[in-house]
């Protein structure tokens, strides 16, 4: 006898016939059904549109957004409330060096009563010296007289010179008092004018330096600008839940869409020994390995899982029906086919097949 196939259609007809029969007459219960496919179509031949099940790699990647950051700043403030701002000696985007004075506030006269104080204090040290040299030279003078003059006894001596001291002592402690509460105003006029200026604390690049600086008035702690070192950065994501998908020493890929630095870059993992909630990485190669802008956004490829050397075939040619996994096949005949499988890993262009297909077979594109 010859060997004859339905379309599609007539099939179609028979089951619905057979389950409406089923459904009228029959007292016995059904037999659970496999899953309804709707094939589209009447023909069952096919052209040559199809791929062969094979066996390959199955991977799939993982996505995260990265930022390039520097790892040191300073946020620049003043330390006094309620001043004038005078000065500003810098601009955005200007490179400074630890030291460099940034901006200041108006001073008053504080610089005229410092000047003033450094010379009274300087006067009173040069009398203080005056007076120890004076007593000195008296007292020895006491000595020579008792001694070759023999004006003195001992005990007029004695006296003399403790007379001498005492004189003294009253003297230099009038002016030692004065010195030391000019020294402790000296030293507060001066940390009040420290306060009114700012300087850098550390070498790098001015930014985000606050409008209309000049004439407004200071506020403690606001910060005013920040400095940036851009001599090291990196790029920083905020997934710890992938941390364990990355390993010391071995390249991701990373994608700059946009900006001067556009392309595609390698980068290591940095100090992952210290990851947390940021994980961080070094540029490795790329289109550019310094000057990259800080701000500049990237996108990290890494791979999540991997399945190597089994069956797969191309993601787009499994279908579902009731959770259940099924490709179309095609016969050495060219004649169409439903063909159930399990599946594995779905990779991002390939699914794994577990069971259901045979390496060789053709499945229908």
């Amino acid at each position: 006898m010859g060997k004859y196939r339905l379309s599609a259609g007539i099939r179609m007809l028979c089951a619905c016939s057979a389950a409406a029969a089923l459904l009228c007459g029959c007292e016995k219960q059904a037999p659970e059904e496999e899953p309804f496919i709707v094939v589209e179509g009447s023909d069952d031949t096919l052209s040559n549109d199809y791929i062969i099940a094979g066996i390959g790699d199955v991977i799939l990647t993982g996505e995260m957004r990265c930022t390039y950051r520097q790892q040191k700043d300073q946020e620049i403030s003043f330390a006094l409330t309620g001043r004038r701002v005078d000065q500003v000696y810098v601009e955005e985007g200007d490179t400074v060096k630890k030291g460099d004075l940034l901006a200041e506030l108006s001073a008053g006269n504080l610089e005229r009563q410092i000047e003033d104080l450094e010379y009274r204090i300087s006067r009173n040290e040069m009398l203080l010296e005056h007076m120890e040299a004076s007593e000195a030279l008296e007292i020895s003078q006491i000595w020579v007289n008792h001694l070759y003059n023999k004006h003195y006894d001992g005990e007029g001596r004695d006296e003399a010179i403790a007379s001498v001291q005492q004189n003294y002592r009253y003297q230099k402690e009038d002016t030692g008092d004065a010195l030391e509460l000019d020294r402790r105003k000296l030293e507060e006029l001066k940390r009040e004018l420290s306060n009114c200026r700012v300087y850098a604390g550390m070498n790098g690049v001015i930014y985000k330096l606050q409008d209309r600086l000049v004439d407004s008035t200071s506020k403690e702690g606001e910060t005013i600008m920040t400095i940036m070192d851009n001599s090291h950065c990196l790029f920083e994501a905020e997934k710890p839940e992938y941390n364990d998908f990355f390993k010391e020493g071995e390249t991701v890929a990373m994608t700059v869409i946009s900006g001067s630095a556009a392309g595609q870059y390698e980068l290591l993992p940095y100090e992952m020994e210290k990851w947390g909630e940021i994980q961080q990485f070094e540029v490795y190669a790329g289109p550019m390995t310094t000057g990259i802008e800080v701000g500049t956004r990237g996108t990290i490829e890494f791979e999540l899982d991997r399945r190597e050397q089994v069956l797969c075939i191309p993601k787009g040619l499994v279908y579902t029906a009731d959770d259940k996994s099924y490709v179309y096949v095609t016969d050495e005949d060219g004649m169409r086919q439903i063909r159930w499988v399990e599946t594995g890993l779905s990779g991002d262009s390939m699914v794994e097949i577990v069971s259901g297909l045979e390496e060789g077979e053709r499945v229908i594109r």
